[in-house]
């Protein structure tokens, strides 16, 4: 939430799939993960067009201000800063800085991995930074296997 833009921010998924009842899937063990379908399948047949949103929604009123269509499901944190800006990041290993009013795209960068943790922002001596989580390792959404890491990008 930006109290100056009175917007709330917020990442979301868009997949579906189909899923079809394993009855070996029934006798999982206590911890493990458990879909009720095969574990290969990955909670079901999945639909190849995934992907995620970034959407802006008015605090007061709740109308939709902006939204941003991903490529791939938005499961980082959605950061919005005293700047004017929102970062996030899709499962699509790409972060990105949008226009906190209009939803306008400023910037987008590849990363190593999927970001699926916090996005944190910060300053060290006037200068700020931006620090995304990625390497996210998923038994749910297919993400390509890389090292987990904590990415900094400086702005000028």
């Amino acid at each position: 939430y930006n109290p100056d833009t009175n917007l709330f921010y917020t990442g979301t998924v868009d997949w579906c799939v189909t899923v079809t009842l394993d009855p070996n899937e029934l006798a999982k063990k206590p911890g493990q993960t458990w879909t009720g379908t095969e574990l290969a399948a990955q909670f079901g047949k999945r639909d190849l067009n995934w992907s995620g949103w970034v959407t802006a929604t008015d605090a007061d009123t709740g109308q939709v201000k902006w939204r941003f269509r991903a490529n791939a499901p938005v499961l980082s944190g959605i950061t919005p800063t005293k700047g004017g800006l929102v970062f996030a990041g899709d499962m699509a290993e790409h972060a990105y800085a949008f226009d906190a009013t209009t939803g306008r795209i400023l910037w987008r960068a590849d990363l190593a991995g999927a970001p699926g943790g916090g996005v944190i922002s910060y300053l060290i001596n006037g200068q700020q930074r931006v620090a995304f989580v990625t390497g996210t390792r998923s038994g749910v959404f297919p993400v390509s296997p890389s090292s987990a890491k904590i990415v900094i990008f400086g702005l000028p």
